[in-house]
């Protein structure tokens, strides 16, 4: 294997950083819904940073599905009864949901891929 040009990072880290990524982006997506019921178009502010969750999850670039991105937006939705204040743990537990159900959907798309290789 050529490592010349690789990095590596502790798995572990790896899910702390997925984790910390997700809350991010979960605090956003709650301003911009506030933002966006006071009249305002927040569509040019997204930074679509679940696609970059997505690749460091191990989803490969070609294989984010609409999907599977309408799917992790139905649950950012659940961030909107948390207040971002009081409850960081209730905001980490639900990125690790989040996270838990990337990687269960990554799974399970390579294990229909190489099923599909096998047979």
């Amino acid at each position: 294997m050529n490592t010349k040009h690789s990095i590596t990072i502790a798995f572990e880290d790896l899910f702390k950083l997925l984790i910390g990524l997700i809350v991010d982006d979960l605090k956003v997506h709650k301003h911009f819904h506030h933002l966006s019921l006071s009249g305002l178009d927040t569509s040019p502010l997204h930074l679509n940073l679940y696609r970059q969750i997505f690749i460091l999850s191990g989803i490969k670039e070609a294989d984010i599905s609409d999907e599977l991105a309408d799917w992790y937006f139905e649950q950012t939705k659940r961030v909107h009864s948390i207040d971002l204040v009081h409850d960081e743990k209730e905001l980490v537990d639900l990125s690790s949901e989040i996270l838990e159900g990337l990687l269960k959907a990554r799974n399970e798309l390579y294990m229909r891929k190489v099923t599909k290789d096998l047979g």
